[in-house]
């Protein structure tokens, strides 16, 4: 009864309070801090990483090729020592110190992870092992949170503590994640529980797959490309939603965890990290309909029933296809799918990859088809780190966890350089619009 009448007050108050989109024009407002064409608000400035996707040439958009930098240096050219071990160490070290290791500090710095990799004496027992959840970012959440009753001087938000707060962080990520994914599967899923130890010469992206395998077994391939898709995640300018959440929450002071968390809760969801699972559910959905061995026909025809609001979840969105900067390319799908088709080649499941690929290329020319010639989109890294994680054999509950995993190193840089330059409470400003009562 109670709930029905808190319903029902809720919908009768929603005319009266509704804001029309005029407001957001008359006041210039920008909603969702979005320009007019769809491009950010400019809050910050940042020296980590940089999203090109296109040109503004006196005032007009110019769809442009993508590019991701990092502290100046393309992916593409990044990406290059990958087949080398520490992958993903060796940009987590460009991103904090802005430049890249000699062999010697790649080595060092290693060490230093692998000196935290452990978590506190029976916390796992005590913290994640209790009050299971269904989500296992929640799970991580909560662990990230309680580890700041293990830190001797967890206030202390200084640059340099913040960097050996958040470093200790990064290395326990694969812990938090591996056994807050244990945990979910024995307790809530019923499955057997198995957990392991990292070991100290093994990579993020090795333990990664040692701990939350019940086997613990993998090859070369399978780190090359969890690595990669490490390093493709690690950062995406400063402006993306839990970047920005991290260094609104940091700005007051506060500590790092509570930060982290603040991340954590901003990438959960299916709008940021949680993407790569929409698009896991949508395709899927699709395959069932028609099959891997579909003619291009009936892929043209489901395309259009998405897009027509017609068939999975009615909401008109292909999952996976364009992005808010990248317009003909986003050059981590390029770098994914390249690996991608290497690791299907190797596990037999190129009949899959293929379909992927055919389903990619269709719906970009139907979108086209709708938006007009001068419209430009790409698939984006979420189209292709499902099919990934999943050739992989990873369970999509640890997709974005592993996401988190990778993109911790960002915030931490962020956070850190936003500190030192900037060191502003972020408080930005509303305006009122509603009726004042006398």
């Amino acid at each position: 009864m109670a709930s029905n009448f808190i319903k029902k007050v809720f919908n009768d108050s929603l005319t009266s309070s509704s804001i029309p989109n005029e407001l957001y024009e008359k006041y210039n407002v920008k909603k969702g801090l979005r320009n007019a064409n769809g491009t950010g608000v400019l809050v910050l400035l940042t020296k980590i990483s940089e999203v090109h996707g296109y040109q503004m040439v006196n005032g007009q958009k110019i769809d442009d090729e993508g590019h991701l930098y990092y502290r100046g240096y393309d992916i593409f050219d990044l990406v290059k020592f990958n087949k080398q071990r520490y992958g993903f160490e060796r940009i987590c070290y460009l991103m904090l110190f802005s430049k890249l290791p000699s062999n010697d500090e790649l080595n060092n710095f290693h060490e230093l992870l692998s000196e935290n990799y452990l978590l506190p004496q029976s916390f796992a027992e005590d913290v994640i092992f209790k009050n299971i959840t269904p989500s296992v970012m929640n799970q991580v959440q909560k662990a990230v949170l309680n580890l700041y009753g293990f830190d001797e001087d967890p206030d202390n938000s200084s640059s340099f503590e913040t960097l050996n707060k958040g470093l200790n962080l990064l290395a326990k990520m694969p812990s938090l994640i591996s056994y807050s994914y244990r945990a979910k599967k024995h307790y809530i899923d019923g499955l057997t529980l198995h957990i392991r130890n990292p070991k100290k010469e093994y990579s993020i992206a090795e333990n990664l797959l040692r701990m939350s395998r019940k086997h613990g077994n993998f090859d070369q391939l399978e780190v090359e490309t969890l690595d990669l898709a490490l390093i493709l995640h690690a950062d995406h300018g400063g402006g993306n939603n839990s970047t920005f959440a991290n260094l609104v929450v940091s700005s007051t002071a506060t500590d790092i965890y509570s930060s982290m968390c603040a991340s954590l809760g901003a990438l959960k969801g299916p709008r940021h990290g949680g993407a790569n699972r929409a698009v896991r559910d949508m395709m899927l959905a699709v395959i069932r309909k028609i099959g891997l061995n579909a003619s291009e026909d009936k892929i043209t025809m489901v395309v259009n029933k998405i897009l027509d609001k017609a068939f999975y979840d009615k909401k008109g969105l292909i999952y996976g296809i364009g992005h808010p900067v990248y317009t003909i390319s986003d050059p981590r799908a390029i770098l994914l799918k390249q690996k991608c088709k290497e690791l299907a080649e190797l596990k037999g499941q190129m009949e899959k990859f293929n379909f992927y690929s055919k389903f990619e290329e269709i719906a970009i020319r139907e979108l086209k088809k709708r938006k007009g010639p001068t419209f430009n989109c790409c698939a984006n890294i979420d189209f292709y780190s499902g099919l990934t994680y999943e050739i992989l054999g990873i369970n999509e509950d640890l997709y974005t966890p592993i996401f988190a995993c990778s993109r911790m190193v960002g915030w931490l840089a962020h956070n850190i350089e936003n500190k030192l330059y900037c060191d502003k409470i972020i408080r930005p400003a509303g305006k009122y619009v509603g009726d004042i009562n006398k």
